[in-house]
């Protein structure tokens, strides 16, 4: 692991431990086993290593979510694929979720450069429901409408398994992935159009 990548485990870790404002250059470099002033040849401030921080949580995410995407599969497949690995991944690491909403809140953050970062990362993605909305095969909703209708629900149940309100259930999982698949084709998709 290059430092620049050990720096921003770490971040995510210490800031996980203590949130934003409890954060401090010094508790990252103690977590990180590098000297302080290390870290800011790496990100010029705080702010700056929180928008490089939620680049590289959104990265390994969408890396997550992708493994295993291949043009090739069928839509249904490709559907399944990710769905079950945004479920896999929640349960991998369960406070990302929180720490994607914290960064989010974070002053002073680009944020119109992290959804521009995250749109280009999860175009595979948003690819497909966009061309499914085109095709007529899903609902003609609004994009991330459609995907939050049906990607969501993997989150959502992962979220469950953490609380300890749901014990994973392979079958049980299938179905609701297939009920999310369910709710966003268009009833009057025709395989002939």
């Amino acid at each position: 692991m290059d430092k620049r990548t050990q720096i921003l485990v770490a971040a995510e870790t210490v800031l996980a431990q203590r949130g934003f404002y409890a954060f401090s250059m010094q508790n990252l470099a103690n977590t990180a086993g590098v000297a302080a002033g290390t870290i800011y040849r790496y990100f010029a401030s705080k702010e700056a290593l929180m928008n490089e921080l939620q680049k590289f949580i959104r990265e390994e995410s969408a890396n997550n979510v992708l493994l295993g995407w291949k043009d090739s599969l069928t839509d249904k497949q490709k559907y399944d694929l990710i769905w079950q690995n945004a479920f896999d991944c929640v349960l991998a690491n369960p406070r990302r979720l929180t720490l994607i909403e914290m960064l989010h809140f974070v002053p002073n953050m680009a944020q119109a450069e992290i959804t521009a970062f995250e749109y280009d990362i999860f175009k595979p993605i948003t690819d497909f429901y966009q061309h499914g909305i085109d095709t007529k095969k899903f609902l003609d909703w609004q994009l991330f409408a459609l995907i939050a209708a049906s990607l969501d629900s993997s989150i959502s149940l992962a979220k469950q398994v953490i609380q300890g309100r749901l014990i994973p259930d392979q079958k049980q999982l299938d179905q609701v992935r297939d009920a999310s698949w369910a709710i966003i084709q268009n009833p009057n998709f025709n395989q002939q159009d």
